[in-house]
């Protein structure tokens, strides 16, 4: 998983910048507004399959039973199938409504190319939770490899022929076409293929069905509180242009994110978490992993974000357009949202490991809060009080989940540790602050970045936010010892 963070860095965010670079702001917003579309297809066509694919298959690994990940897994891929397709064939079917609803022009044009790419993006995402939880993530990362690779050369070849937004949404399909082939033969050759036979084992239906359920309704939460329905509504009432800007500042992020220790690991730490967890069934270690995971977040995000708000604005005008630094205010309550995140997934583990993921769907009472606080806001405050409404909304969400995890699991917060990290970022843009008025050009901007991360790190092992213990069980998971912070 950390290997995948080189292709991540180069080829992931090269493809990013170069689609940003390419098109249009009003082509970049239909195209944000196009993939935010996955996210309701997926809620709608899910029935909670991945999340009871993510419990339940790592739980039934470490029991042995392989007859009944077969049987979970074949009917997850059928039935998710089936339902994304229907899905997607009713918004083509209502495409007239739709596309004026969006104040996308030409939208039946748009979706028709990107209708099928996101049933296949959907059975990719499936598979890929599949292999992580057979702990197959080699392969899981050769078949992402693959696919980065492949997306980025057929969104640079389409756009270099002049196919502009329709290139790109046919790169789109391609990729996640090969991507779910790849992991599909991953999985039979190295999981399904090797355990044939075997007692058979009945599916216990109602525990999955009432996970499943519970799942889903918290996802159709979820998507509400997400960037898909800001997106949504922006682009009802002030177009695709203004999305364009919401948008970017969210796929900044997004790049920043997605090569986070935290976020990288998380295929990993997810099924570790629940296979120990049901083979100790011992509270105390998921209060110990608890904190560690946000140790882990927060060392990685609050210096991202301290660096991002000294340091945005030269970003955007030098590595991406001019025409976007007016997003650089969105782009800092992004950040934000993203540090008070940090607590999200932890609590959310420990919620599934102790199967109370009703929990999680009693918190999208926020996702109301946040629809019609946002819809009020909209007309006088535009894109930024729709970005404000959604950090507070999670915000309350996070903070409703974490009294019940730790009513079930006797959580605690170390917010000692959690200062220790928050002063250290201080240190650094501390220093960053006066270097800014050097930084006119990609080189000086990537040293002066260099100098920040160096001036973080020395910081942090003066200045120790985590214990010996999680130091040394850091350090026994690399292999090396890497973590004296």
């Amino acid at each position: 998983m950390i290997a995948r963070l080189g292709i991540s860095l180069t080829v992931g965010a090269f493809v990013t910048t170069y689609i940003i670079r390419s098109l249009t702001v009003k082509d970049y917003g239909i195209y944000a507004v196009l993939y935010s579309l996955i996210g309701y297809v997926s809620v709608i066509g899910s029935l909670g399959i991945p999340a009871v694919c993510q419990r339940f298959v790592p739980e039934a690994l470490q029991q042995k039973e392989y007859s009944l990940i077969k049987q979970l897994v074949f009917r997850g891929l059928i039935l998710r199938v089936v339902l994304s397709v229907a899905t997607v064939c009713m918004i083509l079917l209502f495409h007239g409504p739709i596309g004026r609803l969006l104040k996308v022009d030409g939208f039946v044009g748009y979706f028709s190319i990107f209708a099928w790419g996101i049933v296949l993006s959907l059975e990719a995402s499936l598979l890929t939770s599949v292999l992580h939880s057979l702990f197959l993530h080699k392969y899981s990362v050769i078949a992402s490899t693959l696919y980065t690779i492949f997306r980025g050369g057929c969104v640079c070849v389409l756009l270099t022929m002049g196919l502009g937004i329709r290139g790109v949404l046919w790169a789109e399909v391609a990729a996640w076409g090969l991507w779910a082939l790849l992991q599909y033969l991953a999985y039979y050759f190295q999981f399904a293929r090797l355990h044939t036979g075997g007692e058979e084992t009945a599916l216990p239906l109602y525990r999955y069905v009432r996970y499943g359920g519970l799942s889903s309704l918290n996802d159709i939460g979820g998507s509400i509180l997400g960037v898909s329905t800001d997106f949504f509504i922006i682009t009802v009432f002030l177009g695709p242009e203004a999305v364009a800007l919401y948008a970017f500042a969210d796929r900044v992020i997004r790049i920043f994110a997605h090569v986070l220790p935290h976020v990288v690991l998380i295929d990993v730490i997810r099924p570790t978490f629940f296979t120990k967890y049901a083979e100790s069934r011992n509270k105390q270690h998921l209060a110990a992993m608890f904190n560690l995971l946000v140790k882990i977040g927060a060392f990685c995000v609050i210096p991202l974000a301290a660096g991002m708000l000294v340091l945005g604005d030269k970003m955007i005008a030098i590595v991406f357009k001019p025409e976007y630094l007016t997003a650089k205010w969105i782009l800092w309550l992004l950040m934000a949202f993203t540090t008070i995140n940090i607590f999200a997934q932890p609590t959310g583990l420990v919620l599934q490991a102790v199967e109370q993921v009703q929990i999680n769907l009693y918190s999208k009472i926020f996702a109301i809060y946040n629809l019609v606080v946002e819809l009020l806001v909209i007309q006088w405050f535009g894109v930024t009080g729709v970005v404000l409404v959604t950090c507070s909304a999670v915000l309350f969400k996070n903070l409703f989940c974490y009294y019940y995890a730790k009513k079930y699991a006797g959580l605690r917060i170390d917010w000692r540790s959690l200062g220790t990290i928050a002063a250290n970022a201080v240190i650094m843009m501390l220093v960053l602050w006066p270097l800014r008025q050097f930084v006119d050009t990609f080189v000086s901007l990537s040293a002066v970045v260099v100098v920040g991360m160096l001036v973080y790190l020395v910081s942090s092992w003066y200045n120790k936010a985590f214990n010996s213990q999680e130091r040394g069980y850091i350090n026994r998971i690399v292999g090396w010892p890497v973590c004296g912070f």
